[in-house]
């Protein structure tokens, strides 16, 4: 019987004779997949060979490209449940543009006379995509130590990133490592605490501001974003959730916070705010829907997922043999993997936003 030499071996496998190239994607991520779990020592050895060939780190790069992308896609952020998507088409400063005058009630016009003009005016929210990223690198060491489950996690690493830059870049417009920022909040940020009395007057406060025609705010029966840290959540919950609530007595009445409101319970605002009032510090929100959103999501068209590349600086052999990115940097010997994210956060129509530090009763 003749032994089979390790071209053989790479010859057979699936990466190498899948009919389709998603076949072959799939086949290098399961080979990769099983060499690290050492499902047995004969996968541990053909994965290692199979990095010394030229298209499987190219396969693989395809697979956690496509990891990348679907963890990007199943990851939830916080924005999109309190703030619209804004789309730009390139890196200039993009304007939303907002009309108004005009949409008040007609005038009456008396017999014979003529109709009186209106004018319309304008305003601008200017705002811009940015680029992000970071590398991610497995060194020669590792890889001649065979540990390659450091790359086991990181293309689900860097779609999760993605998302959290996209929360980062929206969260920064209002809030920071001292808590709200006034400027964003109209100069004034409230220090009451999160109770029926605040939370009423602070809608109250909301809904008697008025729009750019001068005219109070409509929201068309939509209910307010009430964004909250994770140690308001029971309180929030009780004030607005409970259609109705003990009037004492062995009585009840009707909530009037019930419906009016959508509460947002957020990771992030305590990742960003380390000041002494992050954990009772809360925010009102017009809906997302509404002409009058406070905030947008930056997303640039063409690049709305995190895009993964290999990084190419390998070299050549002193004879002019090319050489394959498996054997990594002609610098430092490694393979180096980059994440992209283009996104970016958008201040608008701040108007009828509100901020509390939630210190006073």
């Amino acid at each position: 019987m003749n032994a089979l030499n390790t071209g053989d071996i790479l010859a057979k496998e699936g990466f190498r004779i899948a009919p389709s190239v998603k076949g072959r994607i799939l086949e290098a991520a399961k080979l990769f997949n099983e060499g690290v779990a050492g499902k047995s020592a004969g996968a541990e050895y053909r994965m290692k060979e199979a990095f010394s060939t030229s298209d499987f780190p190219k396969l693989l790069g395809a697979a956690f490209q496509i990891e990348a992308r679907d963890t990007y896609q199943n990851t939830e952020p916080e924005w999109q449940a309190f703030v619209p998507e804004k789309k730009v088409k390139d890196f200039r400063p993009a304007k939303n543009v907002d009309v108004f005058g005009g949409r008040d009630a007609f005038d009456d016009v008396a017999e014979g006379e003529e109709y009186k003009g209106r004018s319309l005016n304008e305003s601008e929210f200017t705002f811009s995509a940015g680029k992000t990223g970071n590398f991610f690198a497995l060194t020669f060491e590792a890889r001649k130590n065979n540990e390659y489950y450091q790359l086991l996690d990181f293309p689900g690493r860097f779609g999760t990133a993605a998302r959290a830059t996209e929360d980062r870049k929206v969260f920064e417009k209002f809030v920071g490592a001292t808590g709200p920022i006034a400027e964003f909040f109209g100069g004034s940020v409230s220090n009451k605490i999160l109770n029926e009395a605040n939370l009423l007057a602070a809608y109250k406060t909301i809904i008697a501001r008025k729009n750019a025609d001068g005219l109070p705010v409509n929201f068309n029966g939509r209910p307010i974003t009430l964004l909250i840290p994770q140690s308001l959540q029971f309180e929030a919950e009780a004030l607005i959730n409970e259609p109705r609530v003990d009037a004492g007595g062995g009585t009840s009445k009707k909530n009037p916070l019930f419906g009016k409101f959508n509460i947002v319970v957020s990771w992030r605002l305590s990742v960003l705010d380390v000041s002494a009032n992050a954990a009772t510090s809360w925010y009102l929100f017009p809906p997302k829907e509404s002409d009058f959103a406070a905030l947008g999501k930056v997303t640039m068209v063409g690049e709305e997922t995190v895009d993964i590349r290999v990084k190419r600086d390998q070299g050549e052999r002193v004879d002019g043999g090319a050489i394959g990115i498996e054997e990594g940097s002609i610098d430092d010997d490694t393979i180096t993997y980059r994440g992209r994210h283009i996104t970016g956060g958008a201040k608008l129509d701040t108007t009828f936003a509100y901020a509390s530090t939630g210190t006073t009763a």
